[in-house]
């Protein structure tokens, strides 16, 4: 059972609705839509969904907006859709959650009503990052701006499982991000988070620099939550910007219209690559429940891909193999 938060993000909740109605759909998977009840109802009269076969609802009657911080609202507003979605993971009734919400506040609340596994210092939120040689993972995305060495290693063990369990790669590689491929490169908590990462048995390449996130050298990029915050929010600018700029020069000249009207498949494959709407969200990983954050302006097609990804965490029992993972290493008895 996924729950789903339809209140808190920016888009209408039809959109958030219609997106999870349609992983249910297509997965086979149970869904507990959060909100007002009524409005809910409306909509999927509206949607001409009338099989409550695989559909819950939860009713909820607050919400918090994106603006609000996070701590404050999450006390202050118990009754909001994503407080009431954490705590049907918090008492069973659900195993996982995808919310387009305010991201602190999912965070916050997660860490209230969910708690992290034992061991675990900070959840890591990881995210995709399209590159050439498909999609690299960056963790943590922002949900830690300061970090101590030892979280950054539970997050390259995060990412490493998330790589496995859920991309199906065997032997993923994993780049601690820096400012020079030399391990004597890189500030005080990139040196002894290498110190710790090299002794490990597992496929730890070393340090990236920023130049190389793009080309998918690695499968897993290790980063603080302040650099990946900042990796993550250039990255969606500079593609975006691309697309501006091919848009723009191709509106001054006629030949070069024409040129891109035969080029336009192989555009719109490259653009739904780069879309991170394909991806459903970023996964806070370290909970004891599965919860997939996603972007504010999330729409159907990112709603689906949140539940798909939600789903395929439950499915493949994601945070049972983690902790085995973790003891295997002894890196849930480290001291921060």
């Amino acid at each position: 059972m996924i729950a789903v938060d339809v209140m808190s993000g920016e888009r209408p909740p039809e959109q958030i609705i219609k997106g999870a109605l349609r992983a249910s759909e297509e997965f086979k998977v149970n869904i507990i839509l959060v909100g007002d009840e009524k409005l809910i109802e409306s909509i999927l009269k509206k949607l001409k969904h009338t099989s409550y076969k695989r559909v819950k609802i939860e009713h909820s009657s607050e919400k918090i907006d994106m603006h609000e911080k996070p701590t404050v609202a999450c006390k202050d507003k118990p009754d909001s859709s994503i407080m009431v979605a954490t705590r049907l993971i918090r008492e069973g009734k659900a195993r996982g959650l995808f919310s387009p919400g305010n991201t602190g506040a999912t965070l916050v609340a997660s860490l209230m009503n969910i708690g992290r596994i034992e061991g675990i210092y900070r959840p890591g939120m990881v995210t995709f990052v399209p590159t050439l040689n498909g999609a690299s993972l960056l963790i943590d995305a922002g949900a830690n701006p300061d970090c101590k060495p030892e979280y950054l290693a539970q997050f390259a063990f995060m990412g490493e499982v998330f790589a496995q369990k859920i991309q199906k790669k065997k032997k993923p590689s994993v780049g601690l991000l820096s400012i020079g491929q030399e391990k004597s490169k890189g500030n005080e908590l990139t040196l002894k988070t290498y110190d710790i990462l090299k002794d490990l048995d597992f496929n730890f390449v070393g340090n990236i620099e920023g130049y190389d996130i793009y080309n998918g050298d690695v499968d897993i990029i290790v980063c603080d939550g302040f650099v990946g915050n900042i990796v993550v929010k250039v990255t969606e600018r500079v593609f975006k910007l691309t697309f501006e700029f091919v848009w723009q020069e191709i509106g001054y000249h006629l030949f070069q219209r024409l040129g891109f009207a035969l080029a336009y498949p192989a555009v719109k494959k490259l653009t739904s690559k780069m879309d991170p709407r394909e991806y459903g969200g970023a996964p806070l990983l370290g909970l004891k429940g599965n919860v997939v954050i996603g972007h504010g302006t999330s729409d159907d097609v990112a709603a689906y891909h949140g539940v798909r990804i939600a789903n395929l965490l439950v499915e493949n029992r994601f945070n049972e193999v983690l902790i085995k993972r973790l003891d295997n290493f002894g890196l849930r008895k480290m001291v921060a």
